[in-house]
């Protein structure tokens, strides 16, 4: 996933640069989703690494703080892209809606993912602190 996500990095860049503003959201929410994706899994990599009752615990709630994080920043560069495209078909140009939609649903996926494995992770936090 994570290779799929350098094409549409790469090609929006390649668009920006030739003049094309269509291609602005790719390369926006194709690097954004890149991190989110780096965050996602590094943070539970984290949260698993230690067998110790007490750090483990103290390392679920990080990791579901560093999730909440992710998801507010996950929103926050969806409406960004949002009003972006908007402003463009406004201006007349309704490509930059096509592409800021397509890369919008795969944003919305890992915010929906982000939002999740923050509850888990605040679930599994409680859960832990019930067993000292």
């Amino acid at each position: 996933m994570f290779l799929g996500l350098t094409g549409f990095t790469a090609s929006g860049t390649a668009m920006v640069i030739a003049g094309e503003l269509p291609g602005l959201p790719f390369a926006v929410g194709g690097a954004t989703a890149q991190v989110a994706v780096a965050v996602l899994v590094g943070t539970l990599i984290y949260a698993r690494s230690d067998d110790n009752a007490g750090l483990l615990r103290e390392r679920l709630a990080t990791a579901g703080r560093i999730y909440r994080r992710l998801w507010w920043a996950l929103l926050a560069v969806l409406v960004a892209l949002a009003a972006y495209a908007l402003v463009r078909l406004i201006m007349g140009d309704p490509w930059t809606l096509l592409t800021a939609g397509i890369i919008g649903v795969l944003l919305a996926l890992l915010l929906r993912g982000a939002a999740l494995l923050t509850r888990r992770m605040s679930e599994a936090a409680t859960h832990e602190a019930g067993h000292e």
